[in-house]
């Protein structure tokens, strides 16, 4: 079970964290905890407010992100601190309700970008008085070069159509998959109760930009509610989808994802955010990015536990890990850390009362 750590409102225990960090992350085992999440960008630009999916560049330096629903068409590369470094305009239009994307390396080293226009754009057409989506659609292009600047126009543009093979009309989903390597997508459904579980659609495994590509149902029991967004590792060994606040991460076995997330996931636990939205994986596959919809909102990075990093094989399915002497040596450091800081702590908190008395 995770555990779920809360800002204690003691300003003393606040300085006991700052002297402290690696006991007071709640290490299990010498993983990371939750508060080992850090901040590295906050987006202040003001065209970017509702923020949804998420995307790493091959070197990291750029994220890219996007508005959602019946917003702009443009995609942000943001650079340094957070800011926007270039823009791709995508056509007029494209946009009925972009919910997530991937930036993804295809056979042959080429790179591209994916984006989802999958979800069910549910306020606008309320709005309009217009049916639920029948046909939904993802949009490819090739990653612009890194050092870009101003608006870049997307090269290699194509846009494939896809429909859910059951007929459902109104379906909502925001999180897109797309395989490194293969390119093969897939989307996974968002639900809004535990009572209703989640499924894995998978396209063909070449879309078809002439016709409509049908969406079959892979795997109907997803452990996760209120999906928001997901990612492939960079070289395509983990998924992770996210909710408000956990992410869920499967190693993928002999390249089938769907027989791969049929297994039970690791939960990470993510840091609290206005409303979480899109997940990548950093390009080193170490730990995950999270980002929110909202003005002014952080990036965070959050570092992935040994059982779902990259530096680990993963295990066959059901096996446990057993024996613990890394685990042990790394909590008897940490406790050996906390107690000199505890003493420092309480030697200064000494020095303050024996200063006003």
């Amino acid at each position: 079970m995770p555990i779920r750590l809360y800002r204690a409102p003691s300003a003393v225990l606040a300085a006991l964290c700052a002297f402290w960090p690696t006991a007071a992350t709640a290490r299990v085992g010498g993983d990371p905890g939750p508060i080992d999440a850090q901040v590295v960008d906050v987006v202040t630009d003001p065209r970017i407010t509702q923020a949804s999916g998420l995307a790493a560049g091959e070197n990291g330096r750029i994220l890219y992100s996007h508005e959602d629903s019946g917003r702009s068409t443009d995609v942000y590369a943001l650079g340094a601190k957070g800011k926007v470094q270039f823009t791709v305009r995508l056509p007029a239009g494209s946009n009925q309700d972009w919910e997530d994307m991937a930036a993804v390396r295809l056979r042959g080293g080429r790179r591209a970008i994916y984006l989802g226009d999958i979800g069910d754009a549910l306020v606008a057409r309320k709005t309009s008085h217009k049916s639920g989506r029948r046909e939904f659609r993802v949009l490819k292009f090739a990653e612009p070069a890194t050092d870009s600047t101003g608006e870049v126009t997307p090269t290699g543009l194509e846009t494939y159509r896809l429909r859910y093979a059951d007929g459902a009309v109104g379906r909502n989903a925001e999180t897109l998959l797309v395989q490194p390597g293969t390119g093969r997508v897939f989307v996974v459904n968002k639900t809004e109760n535990a009572q209703q579980r989640a499924s894995l659609w998978e396209a063909p495994s070449s879309l078809n930009p002439q016709g409509v590509n049908l969406l079959r149902n892979a795997f109907p029991d997803l452990p996760v509610t209120r999906a928001s967004g997901g990612a492939f590792s960079p070289t395509g060994d983990r998924v992770v989808i996210r909710d408000d606040d956990t992410a869920y991460v499967w190693w993928i076995n002999d390249n089938d994802v769907a027989k791969s997330l049929a297994e039970k996931p690791e939960e990470v636990l993510l840091p609290q955010q206005k409303q979480g939205e899109g997940v990548t994986f950093t390009p080193d596959g170490h730990a995950l990015l999270v980002n929110s919809e909202g003005s002014g909102q952080p990036i965070w990075r959050v570092p992935l536990p040994s059982s779902v990093n990259a530096v680990r094989t993963p295990l066959p399915a059901r096996q446990s890990t057993g024996g613990t002497g890394n685990g042990q040596d790394t909590t008897l450091i940490a406790l050996a850390v906390g107690g000199v800081a505890v003493l420092l702590a309480a030697g200064l908190i000494g020095y303050h009362v024996r200063r006003r008395s």
